[in-house]
């Protein structure tokens, strides 16, 4: 079965291969000498717009923006036959780069529809034939209408992600006890083996209850296949529960006396439940805790949650906020020297300096790896500079960590990037990149920020 990006690539295969090499031609040359008339258009009809005028005011989006609508269509218009594949895969990113800033989809359709009336307009002026004007309307509408239907499917999938990490953060926020669910579920499955055994050998017929039918199989059914979503353990959890209920339970019952492999089978079975709830349940501790497990940084699930409002909170109010990305120098040989255990260590320690060294206000993220990112709020760039510089010399002077008789000195390079008013935080976190991959560059152990 085809997944939706090739039934996207087929129907555009279909619409490029049915239009004539001349109707293609011809709006190639009438996009060429009139696409800056387009994208006045586009910009006109949206600086109109209340709504737009957040997305499209600053002077960086506007020259990358003006830049890439350019680019955009000559790529969807042109003379040659377009790969259809490159177009889907082209409306994708722009997609979901549109969700990451929360460019409203109505405002997308709306520049559409004015380039449309752009390119429509000057078809009229053309000496073109009914047949040929109503080809080329036809393509063009064809053509900038599927661009919009690709963007638009990336757009709601990566707005339900959001939404959904949203919620997630919203519950970790909230502080459930899943430590303690656990322990209550832990404990039904428990109770149910152990009625079953009592009732078994007290000369029952059959249990009191299925392993379905109880506390612990009502709780997972209703509320725990809604807590750990579409984890794969939960139909795991499921089958076992079946086979208990509908095969070994049955079978024990039937046979007088008890088969000993048969209760063997059943304790194994639940045992192997006991297994996938605790894996189970340590998923949802990370994710409900919002915490990395092993250095108790924030998990990076949540830093588009984070980044997302602290660029809305920037431009509403016009307060600044930096970030820093911090990458343990040598980790590979540190690992090496050390073993996975010491690495482990070392990153504990780190993100420990890391949380020490920040306000409570801040936000401190395990991004991967031997990297870290810091949020650092109402900060503009020379205090980001003395943070990073007082957490680069913390690390420094951190005790040497021996492990094994092998010591190691421990250091980090540090990135940093101030918040310059683009809509996308993808520019912020990618300028910190850069400026942490000069400092690596430049020797290690060093922070270097980002300008431009």
């Amino acid at each position: 079965m085809k997944n939706q990006e090739d039934l996207f690539g087929d129907e555009w295969e279909r619409l490029i291969h049915s239009t004539k090499e001349n109707i293609r031609s011809e709006l190639a040359e009438l996009v060429q000498y009139n696409v800056e008339d387009c994208i006045a258009e586009f910009y006109d009809s949206l600086l109109n717009h209340p709504e737009a005028k957040n997305f499209l005011s600053l002077e960086l989006v506007d020259v990358r923006l003006r830049t890439a609508l350019k680019r955009w269509l000559i790529e969807l218009f042109s003379a040659d036959k377009p790969s259809a594949k490159k177009l889907v895969a082209t409306q994708y990113k722009i997609g979901v780069a549109h969700a990451r800033i929360h460019l409203p989809i109505h405002l997308v359709m709306q520049g559409a529809r004015s380039i449309k009336n752009v390119l429509r307009n000057h078809l009229q002026t053309r000496s073109l034939s009914k047949a040929e004007l109503y080809a080329c309307v036809v393509y063009t509408d064809d053509m900038i209408d599927l661009a919009i239907e690709c963007m638009s499917q990336t757009f709601v999938q990566e707005t339900c992600k959001e939404v959904e990490k949203d919620e997630a953060f919203r519950q970790a926020s909230i502080g459930q006890d899943v430590s303690l669910e656990r322990e209550v579920q832990r404990a039904a499955l428990w109770e149910w083996g152990q009625t079953f055994l009592f009732g078994l050998y007290s000369g029952a017929t059959r249990p009191q209850t299925t392993l379905e039918g109880s506390d612990f199989g009502l709780w997972f059914n209703h509320k725990g296949s809604a807590l750990f979503h579409n984890a794969i353990e939960t139909e795991k959890v499921r089958r076992c529960i079946h086979r208990i209920d509908r095969e070994l339970s049955p079978a024990i019952l039937a046979a007088q006396p008890p088969n000993p492999s048969l209760l063997n089978e059943i304790q194994s079975t639940l045992d192997e439940i006991r297994f996938l709830m605790s894996e189970l349940f340590k998923v949802i501790e990370t994710v409900e805790s919002g915490r990395d497990p092993l250095t108790k940084a924030l998990n990076r699930r949540f830093l588009s949650t984070i980044l997302s409002r602290e660029v809305s909170l920037s431009l509403r109010r016009a307060t600044p906020f930096s970030v820093l990305m911090i990458d343990v120098d040598h980790f590979k040989d540190i690992n090496e020297k050390l073993g996975h255990v010491g690495g482990d260590t070392v990153l504990r320690n780190v993100a420990e300096i890391l949380i020490n060294s920040c306000r409570s206000s801040d936000f401190v993220f395990r991004y991967g790896g031997e990297e870290f990112l810091i949020v650092l709020i109402e900060t503009a760039a020379p205090h980001a500079e003395q943070v990073a510089e007082r957490i680069r010399r913390a690390i420094e002077s951190s005790p040497k960590l021996t492990v094994n008789g092998q010591g190691i000195d421990v250091t980090a390079s540090i990135g940093i990037a101030t918040f310059g008013g683009h809509p996308d935080y993808s520019f912020l976190v990618e300028a910190a990149d850069r400026a942490l991959y000069l400092a690596k560059a430049e020797g290690r152990n060093r922070c270097k920020i980002a300008y431009g």
